[in-house]
């Protein structure tokens, strides 16, 4: 099955915004959710390909070769060209291959790279 055809890709395409951050509990015992100030929140645009846009269409910095949705590995394969994105040319990024997410319903659980997960919703 071409990624582009994939039912889990399809799924998340669309706009998403940042809703909160998951932040260690100070006692140690679980985990909480903090809410991110509206207006401050960071965008998430994906394309059926898997491909990550920012909210001006420009491909993502550092966005991963490969998604895990729900368990299911997607490779990211663009479908069409990426515009440049003159940004990604001064952002010093890490290898993150992959991205964990966790897709409810209109709510989107992303673990880069086993970092701290981020809440989006549509």
């Amino acid at each position: 099955m071409e990624a582009m055809d994939s039912p889990d890709l399809v799924s998340v395409q669309g706009k998403w915004i940042l809703t909160a951050v998951e932040k260690n509990a100070i006692d140690g015992t679980k985990n909480v959710w903090e809410a991110i100030v509206p207006g401050k929140a960071d965008t998430l645009i994906f394309r059926s390909d898997g491909v990550i846009l920012d909210t001006d269409g420009k491909p993502r910095c550092c966005a991963p070769g490969t998604l895990i949705i729900n368990g299911n590995v997607m490779p990211v394969k663009p479908q069409v060209a990426l515009p440049p994105n003159p940004l990604c040319a001064v952002v010093n990024c890490i290898s993150c291959p992959s991205w964990e997410i966790e897709l409810s319903g209109s709510e989107m659980i992303v673990t880069p790279c086993n970092n701290q997960r981020l809440k989006y919703v549509r």
